[in-house]
């Protein structure tokens, strides 16, 4: 009988769940919601109930038979006790959350809380682009930036449980604001919200561009706009859309400082990239690759390799189920 347990990846646009046969990782049946920046916690906790629940009607398979649950999230989080601390993406009012309990208590299974790029790495080091080595850091660009390192086969998560927050190291001193309220963070410039910002604040200036012609509605002033998809900036490119260029460039020259830092700190065999813009924009991905070389040391810099990663969206979900099934079987 197969070894089944529930991951879930709450980012900053979705919340995704999925219940995986923990010894191939197979996804056995998967369920998603969006996210809502307004949520209190709540609101919050009733998305992840909602989608564990349909995840496991999916896989036809009772939640009793599920040896755990582990939610990873983009956040700041206390792994011993379970606690989601604060998170700069979601919601602002959700803090201190007792997030493991509550998962415990609503469906009646072991329950474990990781940030969302430490499962992300679980799940590349398992089954994805890191199964063949022990020494690698993942990093997933999507509406933040967050890192995860694995060393000698094990996750790094850090005394606090924040070990792998990339995109809160600074790339620019006195730079544009982050998500966070400090400034000059690689998430401000590398993640699709610092890219959309920045496509944002050249539309204000007259630039012109087809995300225009996309989107007939949109208005540049307004600080509500949500991050523009990688397909649509994919679209852009293919249209040759020189401002989108120019802004996809810069988002990862700036990525590639912040893997440089990564290179000479850490001097890892590989670094793993994932997320929507990365998968779908070579451009982006291939700029990253060249600024990383070139700001790094030469050695490590030309000796690291730089992969995406193996399992796509996938990634998350399958190594929280891994992680879940490991604590749940102590």
């Amino acid at each position: 009988m197969a070894r089944l347990a529930l991951g879930v990846d709450f980012g900053g646009t979705k919340v995704l769940a999925s219940v995986v046969d923990v010894d191939s990782g197979k996804v056995i049946g998967t369920a998603k919601k969006k996210t809502d920046s307004t949520d209190g916690p709540d609101e919050l906790m009733q998305r992840i109930f909602d989608v564990a629940r349909k995840a496991a009607d999916k896989a036809d398979t009772e939640m009793g038979d599920i040896a755990g649950v582990c939610v990873g999230i983009a956040g700041q989080v206390d792994v011993e006790r379970g606690i989601l601390v604060g998170t700069a993406n979601l919601s602002r009012s959700v803090v201190d959350l007792p997030m493991a309990k509550l998962l415990k208590d609503e469906l009646g299974i072991p329950a474990i809380i990781r940030n969302d790029v430490q499962i992300a790495a679980a799940g590349e080091s398992r089954f994805g682009a890191g199964k063949d080595i022990d020494d690698f850091v993942v990093v997933f660009v999507g509406t933040g930036i967050g890192g995860g390192i694995v060393r000698n086969g094990e996750i790094v998560v850090g005394s606090a449980g924040n070990a792998g927050e990339l995109g809160h190291t600074t790339v620019q001193v006195g730079g544009r604001v982050c998500g966070c309220g400090a400034h000059g963070h690689l998430e401000a410039y590398a993640s699709r919200t610092g890219m959309t910002r920045a496509m944002l604040g050249e539309l204000r200036r007259g630039r012109k561009s087809v995300l225009s012609e996309m989107m007939p509605d949109l208005d540049p002033a307004d600080p509500a706009v949500a991050p523009f998809k990688s397909g649509m900036i994919r679209e852009a490119l293919k249209q040759k859309d020189e401002m989108v260029r120019e802004v996809i460039d810069e988002g990862g020259t700036y990525l590639g400082y912040g893997l440089a830092n990564v290179v000479n700190f850490l001097n890892p065999t590989r670094i793993i990239l994932g997320g929507g813009v990365i998968e779908s924009v070579d451009v982006f991905f291939d700029a990253a690759e060249t600024s990383t070389r070139k700001q790094a040391l030469a050695h490590a810099g030309q000796a690291v390799q730089i992969e995406r990663a193996g399992l796509g969206d996938f990634s998350g979900v399958v190594g929280a189920a891994v992680l879940a099934a490991e604590a749940g079987a102590t």
